[in-house]
């Protein structure tokens, strides 16, 4: 495995906003469906899916209390990562979903999307 670690919402979550209803991140969501497609590929990374409520402690304990939005990954931190990326706590990461797709593709020969 690579180390790089992605974090996404666990799909089909509870909002206690909305009871009874159950709910995916759209953002989450496309990254999940290019894990789903293609299997092989995805058990290069480190995927930790957490629940909607906060604190969301798996990422929490790595970007610390101010970084529970979701998507995120954390890079390995024994290879080269994209330019300008943020860092928290000591760790580089990315939490736009675009820019993670981008980053798999780039790194793991997922496929591109294509826009």
């Amino acid at each position: 495995m690579s180390g790089d670690r992605l974090f996404l919402l666990k799909p089909g979550f509870e909002d206690p906003a909305q009871p009874g209803r159950f709910f995916v991140c759209p953002h989450c969501n496309a990254i999940e469906g290019l894990l789903a497609s293609f299997p092989g590929l995805a058990t290069q990374v480190e995927v930790h899916r957490l629940p909607f409520l906060r604190p969301r402690d798996g990422i929490v304990e790595v970007l610390g209390e101010q970084h529970q939005s979701l998507p995120v990954l954390v890079f390995d931190q024994n290879h080269p990562v994209p330019e300008d990326v943020d860092v928290a706590n000591g760790w580089r990461f990315i939490d736009s979903s675009e820019r993670i797709l981008h980053y798999l593709a780039n790194r793991y020969t997922f496929p591109y999307v294509h826009y």
